[in-house]
């Protein structure tokens, strides 16, 4: 009885680190958030990461990290509808 107390806190003591293991890094993260601003010109090669809105409704920030034609990576905010539309 005691081998098996002993193994499950083995077991819970290491639980936190292999979920934190699994956690990904946003994408861009340590990278400035440049805002967006109407007329502003932007030099979109790929784009490496997007927020995801298809399940928000109304108007949602959304963050958007790609590369530019030099290849050079950048982070910006803007402002885009929802996907979810409940009319």
């Amino acid at each position: 009885m005691k081998v098996a107390t002993a193994v499950t806190a083995l077991l819970s003591s290491l639980a936190p680190a292999v979920f934190a293991a699994n956690i990904q890094p946003e994408p861009g993260a340590g990278l400035p958030t440049e805002d967006y601003h109407y007329g502003m010109k932007v030099d979109v090669q790929k784009v490496l990461y997007r927020t995801d809105v298809s399940d928000k409704r109304g108007v949602v920030p959304v963050i958007m990290v790609f590369t530019d034609s030099q290849g050079e990576t950048h982070k910006m905010r803007f402002l885009e509808w929802g996907g979810r539309y409940d009319g």
